[in-house]
Protein backbone atom coordinates (compact mmCIF):
# COMPACT_ATOMS: atom_id res chain seq x y z
CA UNK A 1 0.00 0.00 0.00
CA UNK A 2 0.91 3.68 -0.29
CA UNK A 3 1.99 5.77 1.70
CA UNK A 4 -0.85 8.69 2.60
CA UNK A 5 0.24 12.23 3.56
CA UNK A 6 -1.89 15.31 4.66
CA UNK A 7 -2.67 17.89 2.06
CA UNK A 8 -2.61 21.14 2.17
CA UNK A 9 -6.52 20.97 2.23
CA UNK A 10 -6.34 18.84 5.29
CA UNK A 11 -7.42 15.54 3.27
CA UNK A 12 -5.21 12.82 2.37
CA UNK A 13 -2.65 12.09 -0.37
CA UNK A 14 -0.64 9.35 -1.46
CA UNK A 15 2.57 9.00 -2.43
CA UNK A 16 3.10 7.39 -6.02
CA UNK A 17 5.47 6.97 -8.51
CA UNK A 18 6.40 9.51 -11.36
CA UNK A 19 5.14 7.00 -14.10
CA UNK A 20 1.64 6.95 -12.07
CA UNK A 21 2.21 10.45 -14.80
CA UNK A 22 2.24 7.88 -17.92
CA UNK A 23 -0.41 5.63 -16.58
CA UNK A 24 -2.71 9.36 -16.53
CA UNK A 25 -1.56 10.38 -19.84
CA UNK A 26 -3.26 7.25 -21.21
CA UNK A 27 -6.75 7.62 -19.18
CA UNK A 28 -7.23 11.20 -20.24
CA UNK A 29 -6.48 10.31 -24.10
CA UNK A 30 -8.89 7.91 -23.98
CA UNK A 31 -11.09 9.76 -22.34
CA UNK A 32 -10.89 12.57 -24.91
CA UNK A 33 -10.90 10.18 -27.79
CA UNK A 34 -13.89 8.75 -27.22
CA UNK A 35 -15.90 12.08 -26.39
CA UNK A 36 -18.18 11.52 -29.63
CA UNK A 37 -19.04 8.26 -28.49
CA UNK A 38 -20.23 10.01 -25.07
CA UNK A 39 -22.50 12.15 -27.20
CA UNK A 40 -24.76 9.58 -28.65
CA UNK A 41 -25.39 8.19 -25.11
CA UNK A 42 -25.75 11.31 -23.43
CA UNK A 43 -29.31 11.46 -23.05
CA UNK A 44 -29.16 7.80 -21.64
CA UNK A 45 -25.90 7.46 -19.22
CA UNK A 46 -22.56 7.20 -19.53
CA UNK A 47 -20.47 6.53 -16.50
CA UNK A 48 -17.11 6.36 -15.48
CA UNK A 49 -16.24 3.87 -12.32
CA UNK A 50 -13.87 3.30 -10.27
CA UNK A 51 -13.30 0.57 -7.94
CA UNK A 52 -9.93 1.60 -6.35
CA UNK A 53 -10.25 5.58 -6.66
CA UNK A 54 -7.95 6.84 -3.93
CA UNK A 55 -8.02 10.10 -2.49
CA UNK A 56 -8.36 11.98 -5.91
CA UNK A 57 -4.81 13.92 -5.27
CA UNK A 58 -0.85 11.93 -4.84
CA UNK A 59 2.50 13.48 -4.30
CA UNK A 60 4.94 12.37 -6.70
CA UNK A 61 7.77 10.56 -4.20
CA UNK A 62 10.87 11.98 -3.50
CA UNK A 63 9.34 15.32 -5.33
CA UNK A 64 7.34 18.33 -4.11
CA UNK A 65 4.88 17.32 -6.98
CA UNK A 66 1.35 17.21 -6.62
CA UNK A 67 -0.76 15.62 -9.06
CA UNK A 68 -4.63 14.72 -9.43
CA UNK A 69 -5.87 11.44 -9.45
CA UNK A 70 -7.33 9.40 -12.20
CA UNK A 71 -11.18 10.01 -11.65
CA UNK A 72 -10.33 13.73 -11.03
CA UNK A 73 -8.47 13.68 -14.35
CA UNK A 74 -10.77 11.60 -16.39
CA UNK A 75 -13.77 13.77 -15.60
CA UNK A 76 -11.86 17.17 -15.77
CA UNK A 77 -10.94 15.96 -19.29
CA UNK A 78 -14.96 14.84 -20.66
CA UNK A 79 -16.08 18.15 -19.16
CA UNK A 80 -13.22 20.02 -21.27
CA UNK A 81 -14.09 18.10 -24.03
CA UNK A 82 -17.64 19.04 -23.92
CA UNK A 83 -19.16 15.67 -23.29
CA UNK A 84 -19.28 14.98 -19.29
CA UNK A 85 -19.84 11.80 -18.06
CA UNK A 86 -23.62 12.42 -16.67
CA UNK A 87 -22.42 9.46 -13.56
CA UNK A 88 -19.46 8.52 -11.60
CA UNK A 89 -18.54 6.39 -9.41
CA UNK A 90 -16.01 6.43 -7.40
CA UNK A 91 -15.31 3.15 -4.70
CA UNK A 92 -12.75 2.45 -2.21
CA UNK A 93 -12.02 0.29 0.57
CA UNK A 94 -10.70 2.95 2.51
CA UNK A 95 -13.71 5.37 3.34
CA UNK A 96 -11.47 8.32 4.13
CA UNK A 97 -9.89 8.05 0.32
CA UNK A 98 -13.72 7.83 -0.99
CA UNK A 99 -14.33 11.13 1.21
CA UNK A 100 -11.60 12.84 -0.45
CA UNK A 101 -11.90 11.69 -3.71
CA UNK A 102 -15.62 13.06 -3.79
CA UNK A 103 -14.91 16.31 -2.36
CA UNK A 104 -12.50 17.05 -4.91
CA UNK A 105 -14.11 16.22 -7.97
CA UNK A 106 -14.72 19.48 -10.19
CA UNK A 107 -18.01 20.60 -10.81
CA UNK A 108 -19.82 19.33 -14.08
CA UNK A 109 -18.35 16.34 -13.99
CA UNK A 110 -21.60 14.04 -13.41
CA UNK A 111 -23.37 12.99 -10.73
CA UNK A 112 -20.86 11.49 -7.66
CA UNK A 113 -21.87 8.37 -6.65
CA UNK A 114 -19.10 7.39 -3.68
CA UNK A 115 -19.41 3.70 -2.73
CA UNK A 116 -16.93 2.32 0.27
CA UNK A 117 -15.93 -1.46 0.75
CA UNK A 118 -13.89 -3.84 -1.20
CA UNK A 119 -14.43 -3.64 -4.84
CA UNK A 120 -15.66 -7.35 -4.96
CA UNK A 121 -18.60 -5.82 -3.31
CA UNK A 122 -18.91 -2.12 -4.39
CA UNK A 123 -19.07 -3.89 -7.87
CA UNK A 124 -22.45 -5.20 -6.90
CA UNK A 125 -23.70 -1.78 -5.97
CA UNK A 126 -22.43 -0.05 -8.51
CA UNK A 127 -23.85 -2.37 -11.37
CA UNK A 128 -27.40 -2.29 -9.66
CA UNK A 129 -26.68 2.11 -10.22
CA UNK A 130 -26.36 1.25 -14.13
CA UNK A 131 -28.43 1.62 -17.03
CA UNK A 132 -27.90 -1.56 -19.60
CA UNK A 133 -28.56 1.11 -22.23
CA UNK A 134 -25.84 3.01 -21.39
CA UNK A 135 -21.90 3.60 -22.25
CA UNK A 136 -19.72 2.64 -19.44
CA UNK A 137 -16.02 2.67 -18.92
CA UNK A 138 -14.44 1.23 -15.68
CA UNK A 139 -10.89 2.00 -14.40
CA UNK A 140 -9.30 -0.68 -12.10
CA UNK A 141 -6.07 0.39 -10.76
CA UNK A 142 -5.48 -1.58 -7.45
CA UNK A 143 -2.03 -1.53 -6.36
CA UNK A 144 -1.72 -6.07 -6.13
CA UNK A 145 -2.83 -8.75 -7.31
CA UNK A 146 -5.40 -10.20 -4.51
CA UNK A 147 -7.88 -7.19 -5.00
CA UNK A 148 -8.36 -7.49 -8.86
CA UNK A 149 -10.57 -10.52 -8.21
CA UNK A 150 -12.15 -11.93 -11.81
CA UNK A 151 -15.65 -11.80 -10.59
CA UNK A 152 -15.01 -8.00 -10.72
CA UNK A 153 -14.60 -8.05 -14.65
CA UNK A 154 -17.41 -10.82 -15.11
CA UNK A 155 -19.87 -8.54 -13.21
CA UNK A 156 -18.75 -5.23 -15.26
CA UNK A 157 -18.97 -7.56 -18.47
CA UNK A 158 -22.28 -8.38 -18.12
CA UNK A 159 -23.12 -4.55 -19.84
CA UNK A 160 -22.72 -4.55 -23.57
CA UNK A 161 -21.09 -0.91 -24.07
CA UNK A 162 -18.52 -1.25 -20.82
CA UNK A 163 -14.84 -0.71 -21.63
CA UNK A 164 -12.22 -0.92 -19.23
CA UNK A 165 -8.96 -0.09 -18.65
CA UNK A 166 -7.10 -2.31 -15.68
CA UNK A 167 -3.90 -2.14 -14.06
CA UNK A 168 -2.34 -5.88 -13.39
CA UNK A 169 0.86 -5.38 -11.02
CA UNK A 170 4.00 -7.07 -12.54
CA UNK A 171 5.74 -6.46 -9.60
CA UNK A 172 3.27 -8.23 -7.05
CA UNK A 173 3.14 -11.30 -9.63
CA UNK A 174 6.99 -11.72 -10.21
CA UNK A 175 7.71 -10.62 -5.88
CA UNK A 176 5.27 -12.93 -4.45
CA UNK A 177 4.15 -15.45 -7.57
CA UNK A 178 5.82 -18.60 -5.15
CA UNK A 179 3.85 -17.70 -2.50
CA UNK A 180 0.75 -17.02 -4.18
CA UNK A 181 1.45 -20.54 -5.86
CA UNK A 182 1.23 -22.16 -2.37
CA UNK A 183 -1.40 -20.48 -1.14
CA UNK A 184 -3.59 -20.27 -3.91
CA UNK A 185 -6.27 -17.82 -3.08
CA UNK A 186 -4.95 -15.15 -4.43
CA UNK A 187 -4.15 -16.70 -8.06
CA UNK A 188 -7.75 -18.14 -7.90
CA UNK A 189 -9.88 -15.13 -7.24
CA UNK A 190 -7.39 -13.26 -10.16
CA UNK A 191 -6.91 -16.14 -12.57
CA UNK A 192 -9.94 -19.14 -11.24
CA UNK A 193 -8.37 -22.62 -12.97
CA UNK A 194 -4.84 -21.17 -12.76
CA UNK A 195 -3.79 -24.38 -11.89
CA UNK A 196 -4.83 -26.63 -14.89
CA UNK A 197 -2.82 -24.14 -16.89
CA UNK A 198 0.86 -24.25 -15.14
CA UNK A 199 3.82 -26.86 -14.39
CA UNK A 200 4.81 -25.84 -11.27
CA UNK A 201 8.13 -27.01 -12.05
CA UNK A 202 8.17 -24.90 -14.50
CA UNK A 203 10.77 -21.72 -14.51
CA UNK A 204 8.60 -18.30 -13.08
CA UNK A 205 8.53 -16.23 -15.99
CA UNK A 206 6.75 -19.50 -18.21
CA UNK A 207 4.24 -19.95 -15.05
CA UNK A 208 3.73 -16.12 -15.00
CA UNK A 209 3.07 -16.50 -19.06
CA UNK A 210 0.88 -19.29 -18.49
CA UNK A 211 -1.44 -17.80 -15.71
CA UNK A 212 -1.69 -14.39 -17.70
CA UNK A 213 -2.69 -15.79 -20.61
CA UNK A 214 -4.81 -17.81 -18.96
CA UNK A 215 -6.54 -14.80 -17.77
CA UNK A 216 -6.94 -13.40 -21.09
CA UNK A 217 -8.49 -16.57 -22.20
CA UNK A 218 -11.14 -16.06 -19.35
CA UNK A 219 -12.01 -12.28 -20.61
CA UNK A 220 -12.56 -13.96 -23.97
CA UNK A 221 -14.98 -16.18 -22.76
CA UNK A 222 -16.91 -12.97 -21.45
CA UNK A 223 -17.44 -11.80 -25.38
CA UNK A 224 -14.64 -9.35 -24.75
CA UNK A 225 -11.38 -9.60 -25.85
CA UNK A 226 -7.81 -7.41 -24.58
CA UNK A 227 -6.23 -5.44 -27.07
CA UNK A 228 -3.11 -6.63 -28.86
CA UNK A 229 -1.43 -3.14 -27.47
CA UNK A 230 -0.96 -4.40 -23.78
CA UNK A 231 1.42 -1.95 -22.82
CA UNK A 232 4.43 -2.55 -20.23
CA UNK A 233 5.12 0.13 -17.69
CA UNK A 234 8.88 0.85 -16.24
CA UNK A 235 10.23 2.54 -13.37
CA UNK A 236 13.03 4.76 -13.63
CA UNK A 237 15.35 1.82 -13.46
CA UNK A 238 13.97 -0.18 -16.26
CA UNK A 239 12.27 -2.26 -13.57
CA UNK A 240 9.06 -3.87 -15.02
CA UNK A 241 5.86 -2.40 -12.72
CA UNK A 242 2.70 -3.02 -14.42
CA UNK A 243 0.88 -3.74 -17.44
CA UNK A 244 -2.35 -1.96 -18.89
CA UNK A 245 -5.17 -3.49 -20.39
CA UNK A 246 -7.08 -2.44 -22.30
CA UNK A 247 -10.43 -4.85 -22.17
CA UNK A 248 -13.38 -3.96 -24.84
CA UNK A 249 -16.37 -5.72 -26.67
CA UNK A 250 -16.51 -3.28 -29.45
CA UNK A 251 -14.11 -2.89 -32.33
CA UNK A 252 -14.25 0.62 -32.41
CA UNK A 253 -13.01 1.12 -28.66
CA UNK A 254 -9.82 -0.85 -29.51
CA UNK A 255 -9.32 1.47 -32.64
CA UNK A 256 -9.31 4.45 -30.26
CA UNK A 257 -7.09 2.42 -28.12
CA UNK A 258 -4.53 1.28 -30.86
CA UNK A 259 -4.43 5.00 -31.38
CA UNK A 260 -3.24 6.34 -28.45
CA UNK A 261 -1.67 3.57 -26.90
CA UNK A 262 2.57 4.33 -26.09
CA UNK A 263 4.08 2.61 -29.34
CA UNK A 264 7.53 4.05 -28.59
CA UNK A 265 8.68 2.09 -26.01
CA UNK A 266 7.61 -1.33 -26.26
CA UNK A 267 9.09 -4.14 -24.62
CA UNK A 268 8.47 -8.30 -24.12
CA UNK A 269 5.29 -8.85 -21.89
CA UNK A 270 7.66 -10.88 -19.94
Amino acid sequence: MPKVVIGSDDLPMTEVGAWTVEKHKRLEKYVDISRYVRRRFAQTETTYIELFCGPGRSIIEGTPDIIDGSAILAGQTAKSGGYPYTDVHLADADERFVQAACKRMPQGVGRIHPHVGDAENTVDDVVRHLNKHGLHFAFLDPYALDPLSFSILDKLAAFKRMDMLIHVSIQDFQRNLRRYMEEGLTLERFAPGWRKVINPDDNDRNIRIAIFNHWLGLIQKLDMAASQGIEKVVGSNRQPLYWLVFVARHRQAHKFWNEIKNIGDQRELF
